[in-house]
């Protein structure tokens, strides 16, 4: 699933000589795939958001305005039994390429982030890092800088009742050596994944409120390729002791729309987790094409999750919607509602996470979620009008 709002790609940024202003292309992995948005990326490590030269700078804080959707409450909010997990991505961690400097060209989510969408009732925390970052060599040791860092977010999330997600935002893929490598390839051997999340989950292993994001959206190998992929190396996982929760996404970008007609379903029924802690990962949104690249919400978009919901429940099995989202567009209104409902009132769903957090997004990102006025954002009123 081609989208926007996945990982960047390193295929150009172009930084005004202000530096706060940035024309991302995204690839998902891929330099060929026509993406394109813009984020803004701060010239130094400031926590406050910046906006892009064509927007006014509001009055209205960023802290000012989480305080007040605190105090407001989800819109229309009634106490509920729903066992589904709400969350929310915090993007920054994948932004800027493979290299770059913390602060100046990727960003990890700030304690006023958290303790904001905490107070607001969510309860999980999808966190993008890029592989590349955490670990620049293969079979090497992890960069002590954002092994720091992650562990920072894990320690404050914990502490307001969020469980993180660590979310590998890279497409089954990887940079070796200047070039993109697919994992299972000869370049990359799926036991450098493996040794990847065993290095990772040393600061993590005994505390079950972090959940291992295995891969976001793999798409360029096949079905047979990335199931026997995700299979060795939750096996090798799980040798090393490693009980965390995992997530394990399909192949073709692990869309629910398309979860049993991509063959991911017949795939996955055959899964084993020797530790018996998983779900499987989905994505959807409600574009033409289930893409995240528009604002558009087709008619009955709500629905394509569907298919997946029936699958899962006839094999009791979990599923876990790491990416959802929609704009403000007048359809969304009732498909992105319709969807939430159908998420909430299945017994496989373990949860979800709403794509569009994090502060350096552009403010007229279509899924942004954090607002700059006292206001919250279409996609965020949609949200929380529909907690489960």
């Amino acid at each position: 699933m081609k989208k926007m709002g996945g990982g960047i790609a390193a295929a150009g940024v172009a930084i005004a000589a202000t530096g706060v202003f940035a024309a991302v292309s995204l690839s998902g992995g891929d330099a060929g795939t026509p993406e394109a948005r813009v984020i803004t990326i701060p010239s130094s490590a400031s926590s406050m958001p910046v906006v892009s030269s064509s927007t006014t700078v509001p009055t209205t804080t960023a802290a000012q305005a989480f305080t007040a959707a605190i105090a407001a409450g989800p819109a229309g909010a009634t106490t509920s039994t729903s066992k589904v997990l709400p969350g929310i991505n915090i993007s920054g961690g994948e932004f800027g390429g493979t290299g770059g400097k913390l602060g100046s060209n990727y960003i990890y989510p700030s304690t006023a982030e958290m303790r904001s969408y905490a107070a607001q009732g969510f309860k999980l925390l999808r966190v993008p890092f890029r592989w590349e970052r955490l670990q620049p060599d293969l079979y090497g040791p992890l960069s002590e800088v954002d092994r720091k860092a992650l562990k920072s977010v894990v320690t404050q999330a914990n502490a307001l009742g969020l469980t993180v997600i660590l979310d590998m935002h890279n497409y089954g893929a990887r940079q070796v050596k200047g070039a993109t490598a697919l994992v299972g390839s000869g370049t990359l051997a799926t036991t450098a994944l493996t040794d990847a999340w065993v290095k990772i989950m040393e600061d993590y292993r005994s505390n079950s409120n972090v959940w291992i994001g295995l891969m976001n959206e793999p798409n360029r190998q096949n079905v047979t390729q990335w199931w026997a992929i995700a299979g060795q190396v939750t096996k090798d996982i799980r040798a090393q002791k490693i009980s965390n929760k995992l997530l394990i996404p399909g192949t073709a970008w692990t869309g629910a729309h398309n979860w049993v007609s991509s063959g991911n379903a017949a795939q996955a029924v055959k899964f084993v987790d020797p530790g018996k802690n998983y779900a499987f990962e989905v994505h959807q949104y409600l574009d033409a094409w289930s893409t995240g690249t528009t604002d558009n919400c087709e008619v009955k978009a709500g629905q394509r999750v569907n298919a997946a919901l029936t699958w899962a429940e006839k094999y009791k099995v979990k599923l876990f919607f790491g990416e959802i989202a929609a704009s403000g567009q007048p359809q969304c209104a009732k498909e992105y509602p319709d969807m939430l409902r159908r998420l909430k009132t299945s017994s496989a769903v373990l949860g979800w996470t709403a794509w569009g957090g994090g502060a350096w997004w552009a403010y007229d990102y279509m899924f942004r979620l954090q607002s700059r006025t006292t206001t919250p954002t279409a996609h965020m009123k949609l949200l929380l009008a529909n907690m489960p």
